[in-house]
């Protein structure tokens, strides 16, 4: 073989690759870095100033959204972690059981009650409390991504293949931000648009629950809308909701952020 006939082989295997690499998402993505951030930029307009003050001064982040894909970050050197950022629940089932679930503790549902634990203790070294910090403001992300609750057989919808905006990409890759409008704008802006919408009314409501809830909320949303498909094609009426839908987790997920780290750290301040 020639060596120019070589390089064009070369060449025509790492567009392949790149290709492959664009269209098949581990599932540990949750939301890719613009949602993530754009969930701490929600979670940051509603932190009490005092939280704000206190994460400043002990653990010097100036803004949430600025950690937001840490865990990441950080997962491409440890993919020992891989299985932190989603939760397979048993097919079939709308429920998450911890016991059935995740039996060792390695999930997005239970790595985020560990690593509340692990900040509310002030006895805890410094740089371990603040990684707990960075991880809860990825992972209250994650689990609310309804397909990072979904089933372990189609691993959360990647292996899910359909045609979107003439390419063709995985379910999982819609759900964790494919379909969501930016409208061009910076995900500063599109998080206080997201957090003008929210109402006092469904705030009060979406913060009386608590992790087990952000988890089955997720599995009912992944069973409900995302999963089924009119012959593997998406309506106009799919995305429409699909949208609506994402947009809606969002803002859940940053005010409940927000939340916890304000009730935790309440009396630290």
């Amino acid at each position: 073989m020639s060596k120019e006939r070589k390089v064009i082989l070369f060449v025509c295997r790492l567009w392949l690759l790149i290709i492959f690499l664009a269209t098949n998402f581990d599932d540990a993505h949750g939301w890719g870095s613009q949602g993530h951030r754009a969930i701490g930029y929600i979670a940051e307009f509603n932190l009490a100033s005092e939280t704000k003050k206190y994460i400043f001064e002990e653990f010097n982040i100036n803004n949430l959204a600025d950690v937001a894909d840490w865990a990441d970050k950080i997962r491409q050197k440890r993919r020992q972690e891989s299985p932190w950022h989603y939760t397979n629940v048993r097919a079939g089932e709308w429920t998450y059981e911890a016991a059935r679930d995740c039996p060792n503790g390695k999930c997005v549902t239970e790595k985020i009650k560990e690593f509340v634990a692990v900040l509310a203790n002030i006895e805890n070294p410094l740089k371990k409390r603040k990684n707990a910090l960075k991880y809860l403001v990825h992972f209250v992300g994650d689990v609310h991504q309804p397909l990072h609750l979904g089933n372990r057989k189609d691993r959360g919808g990647n292996r899910i293949h359909v045609s979107y905006s003439g390419r063709k990409v995985n379910l999982h890759y819609l759900w964790d931000g494919g379909l969501i409008d930016w409208r061009e704008e910076s995900l500063q802006k599109y998080a206080k648009r997201l957090n003008i919408k929210l109402v006092d009314s469904e705030k009060k409501e979406w913060l009386n629950s608590e992790v087990n809830d952000w988890a089955n909320e997720s599995r009912y949303l992944a069973l409900k809308y995302a999963y089924p498909l009119e012959n593997m094609k998406l309506s106009k009426e799919y995305l429409s909701r699909s949208r609506e839908i994402l947009d809606q987790r969002m803002i859940q997920a940053g005010i409940r952020l927000a939340d916890l780290l304000n009730q935790l750290f309440k009396s630290k301040k």
